[in-house]
């Protein structure tokens, strides 16, 4: 295999352009030649920006001009199934965002043709590289909490708040819109990955906050329903009797962030993403100290808090492609699995029951 760099091709000027492009373009072996994106003007603006010559508004086109070695797909959920199968159809690996898709059928699809290319292919949950998330899983794998007993999160984010924001896709959900789907599946990862487990069944209840149903359109239209869940709790059962426990709204003045699994000898908790707390039976519960080398590259938390973990994901994505020692990566086998999580829950929250897995 060359060692030249890997061409990529990003498709998505929200989250791509605040923190792909800038983490792919400070990997040495990593090279942004193509962004994509809905609005020719904001794509290249962005695109002279950071120096990127080929800019598209059709990602079809992108694919046959450019054929990519990476193609990294940051748009609203309803396009991801057709821009992956697209991608791997021209040989190129994939890093597709969360939620993976629309369902766990397009999941399951997805999967399988990337496994039938032979190709790379990431889920980007960059959460599990926040120096905090990292260590407090290296000490859970050490040991530090005994028998894991509960795991629980909590997502209170001001984010759509403002009666005035305006409807986009994030408030439909046939778009794929909604907390459960955006912040809902890191922390079922991070659930996932911290104690190794499956989740078994699922017991959920989503909704949409009265106060707003609503939402102005941005062309000044009026008003219009929002159908995506702003809100919710989840309790999950997992491999062995562990629980979990999640509760999340995007409408919380609180603004509270806190991943914490609690076990028979000790618990540790990441609060708002930068701190890890820990506790062994005995002892107070104190700030750890978290050691220099489970920090990022890229690692600039006050500026761009993602941009150091997707840093992170991107290292560990080129070794897979390169066929270096691997760290183990969200793929698309955990996009699958956190698919099906998610359409359970939905089902359940419908249904008021639990849905077992």
């Amino acid at each position: 295999m060359s060692n030249d760099p890997l061409r990529v091709a990003v498709i998505g000027t929200g989250f791509g352009a605040r923190v792909q492009v800038p983490g792919f373009l400070g990997h040495a072996e990593t090279n942004v030649v193509a962004l994509c994106g809905a609005s020719d003007a904001k794509t290249k603006q962005t695109a002279a920006e950071y120096g990127i010559r080929a800019v598209y508004t059709d990602y079809e086109q992108m694919l046959v001009d450019v054929l990519p070695d990476i193609v990294s797909i940051t748009t609203p959920p309803r396009l991801h199934a057709a821009m992956t199968l697209a991608a791997l159809q021209v040989g190129a690996h994939v890093i597709c965002e969360k939620p993976f898709a629309m369902d766990a059928a397009e999941a399951q699809e997805m999967l399988a043709f990337a496994e039938e290319q032979g190709r790379v292919h990431v889920v980007d949950h960059e959460f599990r590289y926040l120096p905090a998330r990292y260590y407090q899983k290296v000490l859970v794998d050490q040991g530090y909490i005994g028998e894991p007993v509960l795991i629980e999160g909590v997502q209170m984010s001001p984010m759509r708040w403002d009666p005035d924001r305006h409807w986009n896709w994030w408030s439909d959900a046939d778009q794929g819109g909604g907390m459960l789907g955006a912040l809902g599946s890191h922390f079922i990862d991070a659930f996932r990955w911290l104690s190794g487990r499956a989740v078994m069944g699922v017991t959920a209840c989503l909704h949409t906050t009265p106060q707003y149903g609503q939402r102005p359109m941005p062309d000044g239209s009026g008003p219009r329903p929002v159908t995506s869940d702003d809100g919710g709790m989840l309790s999950l059962e997992l491999e062995g009797g562990l629980r979990a426990m999640l509760t999340f709204s995007a409408v919380a003045g609180g603004d509270l962030k806190r991943l914490a699994i609690h076990g028979t000898e000790g618990a540790l908790i990441v609060q708002d993403d930068l701190h890890l707390w820990g506790r062994r039976r005995g002892e107070a519960l104190r700030l750890l100290d978290i050691p220099p080398e489970y920090e990022p590259p890229m690692w600039v938390p006050d500026e761009n808090l993602l941009l150091g973990p997707f840093a992170k994901l991107v290292g560990l994505t080129i070794d897979a492609i390169r066929g270096r020692a691997l760290v183990s990566l969200p793929t698309f086998l955990d996009g699958l699995a956190i698919q099906r999580v998610l359409d359970a829950a939905r089902l359940s929250s419908m249904e008021g029951c639990r849905i077992a897995l």
